[in-house]
């Protein structure tokens, strides 16, 4: 029995979901969550073979993963988007490094975009500025393995007893900041986080989530709710003000004036503060 259940969530990925499947290896568990895609990513999935869930309606990223995770039998759990491509050996080395660091809960490979950039989730609404993730680390160098205090999402290594200890996801984060809030409830459960950049993980990131000012405007607004309810969450204070002010320099900015898009969004983030 593989070592490993493989969780990706889909809506309407099938652009990117065909190169995400070819790049997981055949030992390794694999379960795809559908967040009721209008597109054929459910077809492909099926052609590929792979174990597949499919949900009624689109409940959101978090959501999908706990219901990606549960029953798993394996001892470690690698959430990783559907726009992303495993690079050689990427399991293989995360699994030696949670072996070498028992007190670790979670791992990022380095997750690298197109061009062999690294992409970090350096910062937080919800953690302190001296906590931020040293820039410095936003290297491809494979001798990067360090204790952090914040993971991403995108490719995401759990040890299964980390995960369920804290009970995964927020189910109330529909979308963004869900990777924010597991890692510092991980961090205060105990469990360190650590960066092993010798295994990779190729991101393309936003592919399948829509490129119209709609799309931009839905995410604004998702972005708005879901960073109030992990500031509320996480006592930070006057989390309404705070997002107020933020809307209101996104509003009255020149580029709201001159971008179409980014008027929608200025007035997206507006009514995701107010609505909240």
């Amino acid at each position: 029995m593989s070592d490993v259940r493989l969780i990706t969530v889909t809506f309407n990925s099938s652009d990117v979901i065909g190169p995400f499947l070819d790049s997981v290896p055949d030992t390794v568990e694999l379960v795809v969550v559908d967040n009721a895609s209008s597109d054929d990513t459910v077809q492909k999935v099926r052609a590929n073979g792979s174990a597949l869930i499919e949900l009624p309606e689109n409940l959101g990223f978090g959501t999908a993963c706990n219901k990606g995770a549960a029953g798993a039998k394996t001892p470690y759990l690698f959430f990783v988007n559907p726009d992303a491509r495993l690079e050689p050996g990427c399991i293989e080395v995360l699994v030696a490094a949670a072996e070498k660091h028992p007190k670790a809960g979670a791992f990022n490979p380095a997750i690298l975009s197109p061009s062999g950039d690294v992409r970090l989730n350096r910062r937080s609404c919800i953690l302190p500025r001296a906590l931020w993730t040293d820039k410095a680390l936003a290297s491809s160098d494979p001798n990067i393995s360090t204790a952090v205090h914040m993971l991403s999402g995108a490719a995401l290594f759990c040890r299964r007893d980390a995960y369920e200890e804290i009970d995964g996801f927020d189910p109330n984060i529909f979308l963004y900041h869900e990777d924010d809030d597991l890692s510092v409830r991980m961090a205060k459960a105990g469990w360190q986080l650590r960066l092993e950049h010798s295994a990779r993980v190729t991101h393309i990131g936003g592919a399948g989530s829509g490129n119209s000012v709609a799309a931009a405007a839905f995410k604004a607004k998702e972005i708005a709710r879901s960073r109030l309810y992990v500031e509320r969450k996480h006592g930070i204070a006057w989390p309404r003000l705070r997002g107020y002010g933020r809307a209101s320099a996104k509003l009255l900015s020149p580029l709201s004036l001159l971008s179409r898009r980014k008027r929608a969004q200025a007035i997206a983030y507006f009514q995701g503060v107010r609505d909240y």
